[in-house]
């Protein structure tokens, strides 16, 4: 993930690049696989990852879900990749481009 840091001394937040493709990816799975009331670690534990990832799909947070992590999950969903992104497509049609957002969050 690109991170930018605001060059102001006195302002304390960090503006994170965050690519509309990366977002649509992790609100899918947020969305279609995950559920917020269920305990992470069964839920990281059917999709074949580390709890702490699961967290960072689940937060709504900038989070740019490493291909080989939604490897793992596709594997453990039953779909390939090609249509992981097929099902993308669908949903998300032509806001899928290449543009970013900018999300700014305070430093903790």
């Amino acid at each position: 993930m690109a991170i930018k840091t605001n060059n102001k001394p006195s302002n304390n937040k960090t503006e994170t690049v965050v690519f509309l493709l990366d977002q649509f990816i992790c609100d899918y799975i947020r969305n279609e696989w995950l559920d917020n009331t269920k305990p992470v670690l069964p839920q990281a534990q059917e999709l074949g990852v580390h709890r702490h990832i699961i967290k960072k799909i689940l937060e709504d947070k900038p989070y740019r879900v490493p291909v080989s992590t939604l490897a793992i999950i596709c594997f453990y969903k039953k779909i390939s990749l090609s249509d992981f992104f097929k099902l993308i497509e669908t949903k998300y049609g032509s806001r899928i481009n290449d543009d970013f957002i900018l999300k700014t969050k305070k430093d903790a």
